[in-house]
């Protein structure tokens, strides 16, 4: 049996700004984000968040009408309000917005990924499952069947390395990296135009996937260090 929404539980002053909505649309995601506010319970209604706020209702329907144009809270006709789950895609979609912005370059994410996929292979090597180990060979097999195709073996590169954060089974750093998607996949695909030794490139793909077999985190480290530092190589060649 579902409980019924507590709006004593949320500390909420009365609202008087001009960005009554905004403010109140903010309170409504920190009352989510506390688990005041719970997916597994009936979503509040107006009438509620109205009496917890100390706003109308028609400051209710605007905050919650800003949340599910965020892609926190889902409506459909007819229907009440729910709680949408989490979305690898849409946090990789904001995260790219940000970025060309705020002109973000390949190069910059790049010397991200190098402090932290790094640590995510040395991590794989001693977390990683048979199931981890399978699903990185099965993307290295799609990485060589599509030699010649750049779209394929991009989709297949960036695949392999979110199985290698996976494996990892550190969900604050898979989180951090999924959001740089979009970004990898636009690396990936520019060093790909940059390669001039494909061999070279998937011999490093499997010395990380051996280390990470063998649990040798140093191992690991090292591989995957050494093929961040030549993908680095094959983007500059572009950009020469």
């Amino acid at each position: 049996m579902t409980k019924a929404f507590d709006g004593s539980k949320v500390n909420a002053t009365r609202l008087t700004s001009a960005s009554l909505s905004e403010t109140t649309a903010q309170y409504i995601m920190d009352a989510i984000l506390e688990g005041k506010i719970s997916p597994e319970e009936p979503f509040p209604s107006q009438n509620q968040l109205s009496e917890s706020f100390g706003v109308s209702r028609t400051v209710i329907r605007e905050a919650t009408q800003i949340l599910v144009s965020r892609g926190i809270l889902d409506v459909q006709h007819g229907k009440r309000i729910t709680i949408r789950p989490p979305s690898h895609d849409k946090m990789a979609e904001s995260v790219m917005i940000a970025f060309k912005r705020n002109h973000i370059s390949v190069f910059d994410v790049h010397e991200v990924r190098k402090l932290l996929e790094v640590e995510a292979a040395g991590l794989a090597a001693k977390r990683a499952t048979e199931a981890d180990l399978a699903r990185m060979q099965e993307c290295l097999t799609i990485m060589e069947k599509h030699y010649s195709e750049e779209k394929g073996y991009a989709n297949a590169d960036v695949d392999f390395h979110r199985a290698i954060v996976a494996a990892a089974k550190q969900p604050a750093l898979e989180m951090v990296l999924n959001s740089l998607s979009d970004y990898l996949y636009e690396s990936r695909v520019l060093s790909f135009r940059g390669m001039e030794n494909m061999e070279r490139v998937m011999r490093a793909h499997y010395a990380i996937l051996q280390a990470i077999r063998n649990q040798v985190e140093a191992d690991a480290r090292e591989a995957m260090a050494r093929h961040l530092q030549e993908t680095e190589e094959d983007l500059l060649h572009i950009y020469q």
